[in-house]
């Protein structure tokens, strides 16, 4: 007769060295308390059945970014190798499709974010650059023709322009109302 073993095989544990990216993304929406010899940490399961041990205010990084499970998402372990000195940590989401099937945008400059006075689009500023308003649109019309070229060559215009269209405005959008909300 054979016996039943209940030892579950160790998971691969993410240790994040100094100044390197870490890509991951999330297989539950929270974190599990957990107290060991370090104090208290936060383990988090990634989509791919490794675990990591984050502390408490990091975990907190990343409610705040609100990052949904399964969206990827780096964490960098900040530190400027002199010893002594405090570390810090990143969380940034991963610009393009995640595979919850939302689509992340990189975040916008705090330059860009700001309050600034209103302008026209053609009105250049001191230094001859070109306004915030004309560098949001071109990006975004450069944003549109990629994921245009995508939709058509990747989807085989399955995916009519328009559809690019509105989702991009939408995703746009959004992040606008994320940056104005924080």
């Amino acid at each position: 007769m054979a016996t039943v073993s209940n030892q579950r095989t160790p998971r691969e544990v993410i240790e994040f060295a100094p100044n390197v990216p870490v890509t991951l993304a999330l297989k539950y929406n929270q974190g599990k308390l957990i107290a060991g010899q370090y104090g208290e940490r936060m383990m988090f399961t990634t989509t791919d059945d490794r675990i990591m041990f984050l502390h408490p205010a990091t975990a907190g990084q990343i409610e705040a970014a609100g990052i949904n499970v399964r969206e990827s998402f780096t964490i960098t372990k900040k530190w400027d190798g002199v010893k002594g000195s405090p570390m810090t940590w990143d969380i940034v989401r991963v610009p393009g499709e995640q595979p919850n099937g939302t689509f992340a945008l990189l975040a916008l400059p705090e330059a860009a974010t700001a309050p600034k006075p209103p302008a026209s689009a053609t009105a250049a500023t001191p230094n001859g650059a070109r306004s915030l308003l004309v560098q949001e649109a071109d990006a975004l019309v450069d944003a549109y023709a990629l994921v245009l070229e995508r939709a058509l060559t990747a989807y085989q215009g399955r995916i009519k322009p328009d559809e690019v269209r509105s989702l991009l405005l939408s995703a746009y959008i959004q992040r606008r109302q994320l940056s104005n909300a924080a």
